[in-house]
Formats: structure tokens, C-alpha cells, sequence
């Protein structure tokens, strides 16, 4: 199925490309036409046996890739306590300061912010 919609693709946009060639070289409508028509027939063709080749000789598995991997080793389905204990380590590292924040607040302990009192109140210059 990928091959099909990868060669789709490419015959899409060979012909489009075709017919924007043939729309700006002043063609007559007709030959654009049947040249994208060829155009989207032939890259369709050879996009599809290349691909179709590379998946034979095994270069290139294109539909492999889109099977699902089956895990033959599925996990047992966890009890309620065990999801308690999940949820208690982990919003016991979530309130855990770590030595990155404790150093950003080290570093922002001097910081305050604007208000009305710091702000310098600049006059206006006279015209004398």
C-alpha cells in the first residue's frame, strides 16, 4: 500500500511540474494535457517498480515498517497499592528542591520588583 501511495505522489508531482512547463513555454492546452497525462503514467510506473525492486531484493522494507511489533512480554496489570507507591515517589521528587532551583533562588534572593516607590521621577527640562 505504501508503494502505491509513494508512486500516487511522485506521479502527482512529476505531472503538475509537466504542466506548469507546458503552461509557461505558451502550448497549446491539449499537448499539456496529454504530456502530464503520459507524464503522471510513466513517473507513476517507474516509482513503483523501483520501489517494488528495493522491497524485493529486500533493500528496503517500506510496507515492514508500518506492522505493528507484538510484545509476547506484556506487563501484569498493577494493584492499587502499586500505583499508590508510583504516585508517592513521584510527587515526592516534584516537592524535592533540586540544586538547580535552589541555585536560582540563591541568585534571585536580591531581586524586587517595580513599584511606584523605586522608580526615579525624572522632571521635565525647563525652556529658559
Amino acid at each position: 500500500m505504501f508503494k502505491l501511495g509513494m508512486s500516487l505522489v511522485f506521479a502527482f508531482i512529476s505531472a503538475m511540474v509537466i504542466a506548469l512547463a507546458g503552461l509557461v513555454s505558451d502550448a497549446r492546452l491539449m499537448t499539456v494535457l496529454l504530456r502530464s497525462l503520459i507524464g503522471f503514467l510513466v513517473a507513476g510506473a517507474v516509482v513503483w517498480l523501483v520501489a517494488f525492486v528495493l522491497e524485493a531484493k529486500e533493500l528496503v522494507g517500506f510496507d515492514k515498517n508500518l506492522e505493528l511489533v507484538e510484545n509476547p512480554e506484556e506487563e501484569e496489570p498493577k494493584s492499587p497499592e502499586e500505583y499508590e507507591a508510583v504516585d508517592e515517589a513521584a510527587s515526592a521528587e516534584e516537592t524535592s528542591p533540586t540544586a538547580e532551583m535552589q541555585a536560582s533562588d540563591e541568585e534571585n534572593a536580591d531581586f524586587q520588583p517595580l513599584t511606584s516607590n523605586n522608580l526615579k521621577h525624572m522632571e521635565a527640562p525647563s525652556d529658559n
